[in-house]
């Protein structure tokens, strides 16, 4: 079952149960004036035994830098994108 976590804090807490993490890009509806549009986001994802708990950054910049904070924290770090894995090298 799936859960969106909302901070970055609060998904640290969760990393201590994880046992694999989970970088990817994706994409996220968003409502302006002009209708629906589309925008790029970076998922980080934790997968624990019971939940996978999702962390979107909207600034994938952000996102990298949180990457890299918890690079050793994760036991089993899984990058799907090569866009992502060429910015972390």
């Amino acid at each position: 079952m799936p859960v969106e976590v909302k901070s970055e804090e609060e998904f640290l807490k969760v990393l201590e149960r994880a046992r694999e993490c989970r970088v990817k890009l994706g994409y996220r509806r968003k409502e302006t004036e002009e209708g629906t549009r589309r925008i790029r986001v970076l998922k980080v994802k934790a997968r624990t035994p019971k939940y996978l708990y999702t962390l979107v950054f909207e600034d994938i910049d952000k996102g990298i830098e949180f990457i890299k904070t918890i690079k050793d924290k994760c036991q089993n770090l899984v990058i799907f994108d090569e866009e992502v894995r060429n910015k972390l090298a």
